[in-house]
């Protein structure tokens, strides 16, 4: 597809409308798929979402989830095809020569204003929704949590049984932080949730993905503890890997261990991330080429005929053997850095 828009062809310009109104509120990976559509655009250049992806070592949904974030900002605009994927994209910067900043910056702002608070404060369901969050944090919010919360309902559109709900949900998942809980309701304002409803079926998908994960380590008889629930979501979310490929890293993980450990499979995954792989298929060509470097290295060291003690069998599977010794030490090794 065609990337286009009013900026000269040539150069890559950033404006310092970008920079300075907008730049600084957005996601790091945001900011980066934008500058690499800044760059195909005035390179003239074709664009897909796998090139981005393979320009910037993610996962398409993630180029997607970026151009969605900068088409609410109002900076681009999408045109999509008949299966709904981006068949042209328009971005809609101010020209570069405009080096003033917005009056209004686009994005809601990151707290409520003072007077602002004083006036939600003062509403039935804001004092509920304080009285409540106390009690689940076992003291009184300090001022700054209680603006916190007050930026989920006031910017972000929460309601107040929404905002009780999300802060249940991070303490069940062992972690009340304020940056962990701004992280899973920025992650349900972009997915549009609403209700405590929509949250919980939202959970729930994520349970299943808990207990598909527990499965495939062999462990039925107890729930993931938080830390493990964490490491799941990791997986999932941050590398952006799909459950068959994290299926198929607990399921070497047990091969070669032999027991369930979940530190083995995240260093298997994120060595698949360092290696680009999205899929299944992936995975079989990096076995394929690792066939191949062993059927070379075990051409070098065959004895010539008549010699030595060992026969083909027993010198192929020693070197396999090593191989895969090999590759747990370095796993170990790793994960105990």
């Amino acid at each position: 597809m065609k990337i286009t828009s009013d900026l000269r062809q040539g150069i890559t310009v950033i404006p310092n409308s970008f920079i300075d109104g907008y730049m600084s509120r957005a996601n790091g990976e945001f900011v980066k798929v934008f500058l690499l559509l800044l760059r195909y655009c005035q390179a003239g250049t074709e664009f897909s979402l796998s090139l981005a992806s393979d320009a910037l070592e993610c996962t398409e949904k993630d180029i997607q989830r970026a151009i969605s974030y900068w088409e609410r900002m109002q900076l681009l605009s999408v045109t999509p095809d008949q299966s709904g994927q981006p068949a042209a994209i328009r971005l809609n910067l101010p020209d570069a020569r405009q080096e003033n900043v917005p009056q209004e910056a686009p994005e809601p702002a990151s707290a409520p204003t003072r007077d602002r608070m004083r006036a939600l404060s003062g509403q039935e369901d804001i004092r509920q929704m304080f009285f409540v969050a106390d009690q689940y944090m076992k003291r009184p919010l300090s001022s700054s949590e209680q603006e916190e919360l007050l930026y989920y309902y006031d910017t972000l559109g929460f309601s107040s049984d929404l905002i009780v709900y999300l802060l249940e949900y991070c303490i069940s998942k062992g972690s009340a932080s304020r940056h962990y809980m701004r992280k899973v309701a920025l992650a349900w304002h972009e997915k549009n949730i609403r209700t405590v409803q929509e949250a919980q079926k939202e959970s729930s998908l994520y349970h299943k993905d808990y207990y598909t994960v527990m499965n495939a380590f062999g462990i039925r008889r107890r729930d993931p503890s938080p830390a493990e629930q964490q490491m799941i979501t990791y997986w999932l979310t941050d590398l952006g890997f799909t459950m068959d490929v994290v299926l198929e890293a607990c399921k070497r993980t047990v091969m070669q261990t032999h027991e369930p450990s979940f530190q083995y499979a995240g260093k298997i995954l994120e060595q698949w991330k360092k290696q680009n792989v999205r899929s299944l298929q992936d995975i079989g060509a990096l076995d394929e080429a690792h066939q191949a470097r062993q059927k070379t290295q075990a051409g070098k060291k065959e004895p010539a005929a008549g010699t030595g003690s060992g026969n083909r069998f027993n010198n192929y599977t020693q070197r396999e053997y090593d191989y895969q010794d090999l590759e747990r030490r370095l796993l170990e090794n790793g994960a105990s850095q």
